[in-house]
Formats: C-alpha cells, structure tokens, sequence
C-alpha cells in the first residue's frame, strides 16, 4: 500500500523532472539550429540571428509543457485511485 506522503514525494520527483524536460527542450529547439548553421559563416554568408528560431522553440516547448502535464495528472490520477483502492483492503 502507498502512503499519502510517498505519494506527494512520488508527485514532486515527477514533477521537477518534467520541469526540467520543458527547460531543456527549450534550450536545445533554440540552440540547435543556431549551432548547426555556425558554419555558414565560414562560408562567409551572415548565419540567422538565434531570434529567428524563437517560434519554433516555443512551439516545441508548448507541445512539451502540455504532453508533461498530461502525464503529471494522469499519473497523480493512478496513484491516487492505487491509494484510494489500497485504503479499502
């Protein structure tokens, strides 16, 4: 049977990790593009600004943060009914 406290540990390890995911997606959907074309400035053409990659790290971590809070709550929703059915044992 899962205490209620090992259920809010489970909870908040969950969720800073997926916190941390949506950071890092962020960090890399802006970042990637922008290193991967450092060498067009060898070539001697100016390489975009990292600006321009902006909508489309955002759009990337949109689509992250929500499928993370779809498996933060559905997950909350498993432990709670596993706490819920463990208590009437």
């Amino acid at each position: 049977m899962i205490q209620p406290s090992d259920v809010k540990a489970r909870l908040r390890l969950l969720r800073y990790g997926l916190v941390v995911i949506v950071i890092v997606t962020f960090l890399v959907s802006l970042l990637a593009p922008y290193i991967s074309l450092r060498f067009v400035s060898e070539a001697g053409i100016n390489p975009p600004p990292i600006t321009d990659f902006l909508g489309t790290a955002l759009l990337f971590t949109v689509v992250v943060a929500v499928i993370a809070a779809v498996v933060y709550f559905v997950y909350q929703r498993v432990l709670t009914q596993t706490t819920a059915k463990g208590g009437d044992q």
